[in-house]
């Protein structure tokens, strides 16, 4: 007999990158192994890594388990996700400039890659320090033409190509397929994302890996799936985009909020401050950056937050 479902919690799976710091520990509390981390994922069903319960009577057992056992009572029965988990839930911690770079979509990644979706994803700005920016796009006008040219030349005529804009703690941002965009130094984000690990570099601020190596570029592919159209730089056009894939919601200090679930799982991600999540006579905490995955059976809960938490959903179909 299977056990019952319950709001899930998950052992973040920690990745360390050059670009990575110690942002996760000093901001939100996170007891990391050494090294530079730079992204912890919390909620993920991927080959390149795969959360596990850390709770309850089903601790132990992985999230693509989870999915193969119980199918549409975790997904929902109005997801289309080819029986697989579709989201990914992330924390980035930009200790060092990203490269940048862009994703494909769907069917660019069906056509070249073994993956099955592409990569349109959600930033939340946890954290910034002064002065901390991101790439959001090319500058107005930009050509493919002009934009392969710039890559040949490299360095200044690239940067002279990349919409750079400040950011701060609370915004939020879309990043759909085919956006050339990087975190600068300083930015702690969260993400969400489809359940996908496929990223085109175009450019890696001429930066050496640790055997003193530039890091692989992938220039043929990026400008394959970038996208130059006029309305690229249109933040309701990317909305538009990822509303395709995921929605997704900010909730300032929800006290006693009923969530529905109307048919589709959903992740809540804790930004600061005390969370419980109450279904039942079950009372799950949170701790600041920590996730949690409503199942679709579960119908609703209960969200009682004295900071910001992040509603993620699947889109429906």
């Amino acid at each position: 007999m299977k056990q019952k479902l319950y709001p899930l919690t998950f052992h973040p799976i920690y990745k360390e990158k050059i670009w990575g710091g110690r942002q996760l520990a000093k901001i939100l509390g996170r007891a990391l192994p050494p090294g530079l981390i730079g992204e912890s994922w919390d909620v993920a069903a991927h080959a390149n890594g795969t959360s596990v319960v850390d709770q309850g009577p089903l601790a132990g057992k992985s999230l693509v388990e989870l999915v193969h056992a119980y199918g549409t009572d975790l997904l929902g029965r109005t997801v289309s996700s080819e029986g697989r988990f579709p989201l990914l839930l992330k924390l980035i911690d930009a200790n060092q400039d990203l490269s940048v770079q862009v994703h494909p979509d769907d069917d660019y990644v069906r056509q070249h890659t073994a993956e099955t979706w592409g990569k349109s994803e959600m930033w939340y700005i946890v954290h910034a320090e002064p002065g901390a920016w991101i790439v959001w796009g090319l500058r107005p006008g930009v050509t493919k033409d002009q934009f392969a040219q710039a890559i040949e030349a490299g360095g200044e005529a690239i940067l002279a190509c990349l919409n750079k804009v400040s950011v701060q703690a609370g915004q939020v941002y879309p990043i759909s397929a085919g956006l050339v965009h990087a975190l600068g130094a300083g930015c702690l984000v969260a993400e969400i994302q489809q359940n996908s690990d496929t990223t085109y570099r175009v450019y890696d601020w001429d930066r050496l890996d640790q055997e003193g190596n530039p890091r692989d570029l992938h220039i043929h592919q990026a400008l394959d799936v970038i996208d130059f159209s006029a309305q690229a730089l249109d933040v309701d056009y990317h909305l538009a985009r990822c509303a395709r894939y995921f929605q997704f919601e900010v909730l300032d200090k929800p006290q006693r909020r009923v969530l529905k679930l109307d048919g589709a799982f959903q992740i809540l991600t804790s930004i600061g401050g005390r969370a419980e999540v109450v279904h039942g006579e079950t009372v799950t905490e949170l701790a600041a950056g920590q996730s949690c995955l409503l199942p679709a059976a579960l119908d609703s809960c209960e969200l009682r937050a004295e900071g910001i938490v992040l509603r993620s959903s699947p889109a429906l179909t």
